[in-house]
């Protein structure tokens, strides 16, 4: 475990990444413990915070009740913020090093996640004044300890998930239907995972063996994630992905039919698949993006707000189009330098760029459809800000992908990774989705709702009707500024 505790700072000390996001990390790191702090002060003040909300309940019970939603708030999380503890595992296969020690290295390794410390910050202090004030000390220890305990299961549990959707896309969508299914439950109250918290923990206060319970969930879930990295870590589990990937870029191969812009189509396309970080844009954020509107439109308050619906509406459709339109070169800066010297005619390669961009935008006007459950409203107000996205928000990103010139690398993970993220990217999000919004802002105070409607469609359209002329436009600027690119991807 030394050993390993050694290469790995190596590995890590030596890697250009983490010396040129030196500065980008201390931040980073300086931001968790402020957040870290304010996490100290909701659990000092938590009994207090407890005794306000509780309309009669005690603030044990309260708490009690309200654990299940920390859970499942925190698994959420996880599950889209914490990285997967990783090791260089291919030399190692070759040397005397047993692929148990390695399993356990890296179930080890992510006892370091940041969720990991919450329950130290936020219910310590209320076991350690609380609990020890109405029960006893050795019931606030135990009462505490489960509460951990509970917390390092979710971490294996979501690691071993993590690791499935890596190989299985598809359980990405699993687990989205699971959240679903358990929104719902709650909402109708069908079925109440606070009334089982609040049993729980309040059977632990009076009975210490349930401790058991948690540890076994702990163990299980340990032994799971232990099992899966020792069982899959030879050659041919890495070949096995790939072959993967390959099986999904050959479901489109029909593309090489369509021409040379086809081909790139194509090509972008087991691009993405192919790379970790672009399969991670594409199967985390789309169901993210889809979801995006039962956040709103479920609250009649807010369909009465035509311009937060006109918000949702062009991110709901735009997902795609905005998280890959945004580095529409930088895909391709690692043989950037090839495309430049290859007989590719600039026009023909952003239009490739141009149709994927549409051609998702219209599968996710598709998909959601359903959302006019909530009324025929959000129907047009979607189309209208899908046709946004087509004729104008396209055409743009592909103007604007001369201003990224920083190198991206695809084999390292999508979350919380700004390697290859400039200011203008975040410049960007700006005109992408508040520019539709000021427009149905300023048309809806001249020509009313309908109007505003019917300007921006009509807008849309013409940049539709008009988008040869944008790309060849976009096309002759990343000519001018070709070199320049390229030597910006060289540097970074």
């Amino acid at each position: 475990m030394k050993q390993f505790i050694y290469l790995q700072v190596r590995r890590m000390t030596r890697s250009s990444f983490w010396q040129k996001n030196l500065a980008l990390n201390i931040v980073v790191g300086f931001f968790l413990i402020l957040v870290l702090l304010e996490v100290l002060a909701v659990g000092i003040f938590l009994e207090k915070i407890l005794e306000k909300t509780g309309r009669g309940e005690s603030p044990v019970e309260l708490l009690n009740k309200g654990l299940a939603f920390y859970y499942l708030v925190v698994f959420m999380l996880r599950f889209f913020i914490q990285d997967l503890p990783t090791m260089e595992i291919t030399p190692l296969l070759a040397l005397p090093v047993k692929r148990k020690k390695i399993s356990l290295f890296l179930n080890y390794r992510s006892l370091l996640s940041f969720f990991n410390f919450l329950p130290f910050f936020l219910f310590l202090p209320f076991a350690a004044t609380y609990l020890t004030a109405h029960y006893s000390g050795q019931t606030a220890f135990v009462w505490f300890i489960a509460v951990f305990l509970f917390e390092l299961s979710s971490n294996f549990l979501v690691i071993r998930l993590k690791r499935q959707t890596t190989v299985k896309p598809v359980t990405m969508l699993l687990f989205f239907a699971v959240v679903l299914v358990v929104g719902a439950l709650q909402k109708f109250h069908i079925f109440s995972f606070s009334v089982v918290s609040a049993w729980y923990f309040g059977r632990l206060l009076q009975q210490p063996l349930w401790l058991l319970l948690p540890a076994a969930l702990l163990a299980l879930f340990f032994f799971e994630s232990y099992r899966y990295i020792r069982n899959h870590s030879y050659l041919e589990d890495f070949t096995a992905k790939k072959k993967h990937a390959e099986y999904l870029s050959s479901r489109f191969e029909g593309l090489e039919n369509r021409g040379r812009i086809g081909s790139m189509i194509l090509k972008e396309v087991r691009l993405l698949l192919r790379n970790k970080r672009s399969k991670q844009m594409v199967f985390f954020t789309l169901p993210l993006g889809l979801l995006y509107g039962l956040i709103f439109y479920p609250s009649k308050v807010n369909l009465s707000m035509p311009l937060l619906m006109a918000f949702v509406g062009v991110f709901i459709t735009g997902v795609f189009l905005i998280t890959y339109g945004q580095y529409t070169l930088a895909w391709e800066s690692r043989h950037f330098d090839f495309i430049l010297t290859s007989n590719i005619r600039a026009e023909e390669f952003f239009r490739a760029k141009y149709f994927l961009m549409v051609i998702p935008t219209v599968v996710l006007w598709v998909v959601t459809l359903p959302y006019v459950y909530f009324g025929t409203k959000i129907l047009i107000i979607n189309t209208v800000m899908a046709l946004y996205n087509i004729g104008i928000n396209a055409p743009y990103l592909l103007f604007m992908a001369s201003y990224n010139r920083k190198r991206m690398e695809l084999d390292r993970g999508q979350m919380m990774n700004y390697q290859g993220v400039g200011l203008n990217n975040f410049i960007n999000v700006i005109p992408l989705l508040l520019g539709p919004v000021l427009l149905f802002w300023l048309f809806q105070a001249l020509f009313g709702f309908a109007g505003a409607l019917a300007a921006i469609a009509l807008l849309s359209l013409t940049g539709l009707l008009l988008h040869r002329t944008l790309i060849a436009m976009a096309s002759r600027f990343f000519l001018k500024n070709r070199y320049k690119i390229a030597e910006g991807y060289r540097s970074s």
